[in-house]
């Protein structure tokens, strides 16, 4: 069975409506008491193989919650344990995400 390992506790799990092979997973450091949080957007075309990560954002706090745009591929709003709702883009270049 393949596996991914996040270095945080893991708080949600969805798979893209576009991709049935790819699921974003919202993470947070210290049981979102204190500390930072991440979001893994994660594929596993191959299931008899491991889960990949293709893509990851780094925030300031914990990440709650997540969810895939029912209208762009490319898009996740994710709710931040300081109150924020946030976008992030799959589709920008890894330095300006």
């Amino acid at each position: 069975m393949p596996m991914f390992k996040t270095p945080f506790n893991g708080y949600s799990v969805k798979f893209s409506p576009f991709y049935e092979h790819r699921l974003a997973v919202a993470t947070s450091q210290n049981f979102v008491i204190i500390g930072n949080g991440r979001i893994h957007v994660i594929d596993f075309t191959n299931p008899s193989s491991t889960m990949t990560e293709i893509s990851s954002f780094e925030t300031s706090n914990g990440v709650y919650d997540l969810t895939w745009s029912e209208d762009n591929d490319n898009l996740l709003v994710a709710a931040i344990a300081d109150g924020s709702v946030k976008l992030y883009d799959l589709g920008l270049p890894p330095n300006s995400k």
